[in-house]
């Protein structure tokens, strides 16, 4: 687990890889470098202390919806008694740039690189972290664009722990503002005793245990209600997308500036986030009289502008439920769905169909960590990776489609004529995802 240090103008940053506070202009103090990990499931605040006990941090903090992220942290007893609390730098980033996938890259002339990385206000775990250069940060990002294609990332370069990014020098959200972890602030004194205690509790447990029948059974849900759970919770976890969620989603892409003056699309990017979708359309600039304004004044206004660099924009949005739930305990109509991709596959420029592979279930365990038996009559259910591509005109035919499909990225190319006969475009429409299939 990390240190935690707090910086002046005069020191040098430590070592990458360490915690550092630093005061903001408003005097508040500031934190970068936190362990962020996703929070899957229910009661999210008792699953964020739990985390935070296991990683025997003193301060934590929940951000983010509908997914969310836990940060933990160690940090020196100076900082329990901060009257006006302490923040988190990578909370406040995201709640700077809450739509989207946004990373951040800060140079400090006194030393060291800070990067972090947010995703529809939530952190991205392996981010707020502390490297020797910003080189070696931008190189960490590259592991992070596999998962966000659309990322945008901001350069900030600050001259002194004084001089700090803006939306880091105006005063703290208390979105952004630390808990501090009750039981780190024991005593030693009162942690031996409860050590005492527990093993004193440990010991009589296993005597009546030992007294008890040896024959009785072990008291557990029926396993049948526990594997609906756990397969109910992936269901939650994958949802899938309809023809019609599809069609949404390419209904959107008609509101994209095609013909900007000045400026040239390129391609449309959308990915999934749950049951939504984040979607980006990039652009270059064609001349030097072409400005950001332009790009701007064509653009729906809930839609947001990012100057990624001189000659390359971005225009951002989201898409709210566009996915189903799909129920995998049931077993659904058999559906030759093999024979309507080759029905479909003159119209694509190609098809391509993964091997099957089973779900990646977490089977249901005991109170003794056993794993149950899967119920004989529930449903088996399996998956194939699915990507094509082929002109945009095609993509209705898609309604054919009857099986369950999750699309994990839909990209308009614009420009770049492609394919033969039937298939030649320049609006080409590449598709990946994972096919679902019930296993008879």
């Amino acid at each position: 687990m990390k240190t935690s240090t707090e910086r002046s103008p005069a020191p040098r940053v430590k070592p990458p890889e360490k915690t550092v506070v630093v005061r903001n202009a408003f005097g508040q103090p500031v934190i970068f470098g936190m362990d962020w990990s996703a929070v899957v499931g229910g009661q999210a605040a008792k699953l964020a202390r739990k985390r935070a006990s296991l990683a025997r941090a003193t301060h934590y903090l929940l951000i983010g919806a509908p997914a969310m992220t836990v940060g933990c942290v160690q940090l020196e007893r100076q900082y329990f008694a901060q009257s006006c609390g302490i923040y988190s730098a990578a909370a406040l980033f995201a709640v700077a740039y809450p739509s989207a996938a946004v990373a951040c890259v800060v140079r400090f002339e006194e030393g060291g690189c800070w990067m972090v990385a947010s995703h529809s206000g939530s952190i991205i775990s392996a981010t707020d972290r502390w490297f020797a250069n910003s080189q070696a940060a931008l190189e960490a990002l590259n592991a992070i664009r596999l998962r966000f294609p659309n990322l945008v990332v901001h350069e900030e370069f600050v001259a002194n722990s004084m001089r700090l990014p803006v939306w880091l020098n105006e005063k703290c959200s208390e979105h952004a503002r630390l808990s501090a972890h009750q039981a780190a602030r024991l005593g030693s004194g009162f942690r031996a005793t409860a050590l005492v205690l527990i093993i004193a509790i440990s010991l009589w447990i296993k005597l009546v245990a030992q007294r008890s029948d040896e024959g009785a059974a072990v008291t557990q849900a029926h396993p049948s209600q526990r594997w609906l759970e756990a397969i109910g919770q992936f269901s939650q976890q994958h949802p899938v997308h309809a023809f019609a969620d599809l069609m949404q989603v390419m209904a959107a892409w008609r509101r994209v500036p095609f013909d900007p003056a000045g400026w040239q699309l390129l391609r449309v990017q959308c990915e999934p986030v749950a049951i939504d979708w984040s979607c980006a359309a990039h652009y270059r600039r064609q001349h030097r009289f072409a400005l950001n304004q332009h790009l701007q004044a064509v653009k729906p206004s809930e839609w947001e502008f990012h100057a990624v660099a001189l000659d390359r924009a971005i225009l951002t949005w989201s898409l709210v439920r566009a996915a189903q739930t799909l129920d995998f305990s049931q077993e659904p109509l058999r559906v030759d769905w093999m024979t309507s991709l080759q029905r479909l596959s003159p119209m694509f420029e190609h098809i391509q169909l993964g091997l099957a592979a089973k779900l990646s279930i977490n089977a249901p365990v005991d109170s003794q960590g056993r794993v149950f038996e899967r119920p004989a009559d529930l449903p088996n259910w399996q998956k194939r990776s699915l990507a094509l591509k082929g002109p945009l005109r095609a993509m209705t035919a898609l309604q054919e489609l009857t099986a369950p499909v999750r699309w994990r990225s839909a990209t308009l190319e614009v420009g770049n004529i492609s394919g033969q006969d039937l298939t030649r475009s320049a609006l080409v429409v590449q598709l990946i995802g994972d096919l679902f299939e019930h296993i008879p």
